[in-house]
């Protein structure tokens, strides 16, 4: 597509309000210029002054946005695709045990269970000093 009045800000649009977002290229005299721009495209994948030299570079991810999916294969990125990523929590200090505060430890207490884990998160996530410290007497209130 040859870009009217050949303006950065009208190609940026004419790109991104395209339904699919497989990959895109910029041709232009100013690479610099090029590459500041195709940054700006919501594409998979961007060659500047190049057509698909990205499909042939295997290491590289493939893959794209919007109505072309999402998702990349090929690359560290495919690789990953395949794994099963997971987060694994083991005590690590043999002395030191954790352990699910009764309020909230199966069968939840009804009458203590909710209000201990809103005081909890007052403490930890409450920006001021007076909420931590209402969330402190609130775990000691309901625990």
């Amino acid at each position: 597509i040859k870009v009217p009045k050949d303006s950065d800000e009208e190609c940026v649009k004419l790109v991104n309000q395209c339904d699919f977002g497989l990959g895109s290229s910029i041709f232009t005299a100013d690479a610099k210029q090029g590459l500041k721009v195709g940054r700006q495209f919501r594409t998979g994948m961007l060659t500047v002054n190049d057509y698909a030299s990205n499909y042939l570079v295997q290491s590289l991810p493939f893959g794209g946005c919007k109505e072309s999916g999402f998702g990349r294969f090929a690359g560290i990125e495919g690789l990953r695709a395949l794994c099963l990523e997971r987060s694994i929590a083991v005590d690590r200090i043999p002395f030191v045990k954790t352990s699910i505060p009764t309020p909230i430890d199966y069968p939840i207490d009804q009458v203590k269970g909710y209000p201990f884990t809103e005081s909890l998160i007052q403490l930890f996530y409450n920006e001021s000093i007076f909420g931590k410290i209402k969330g402190i007497f609130g775990l000691i209130k309901n625990s």
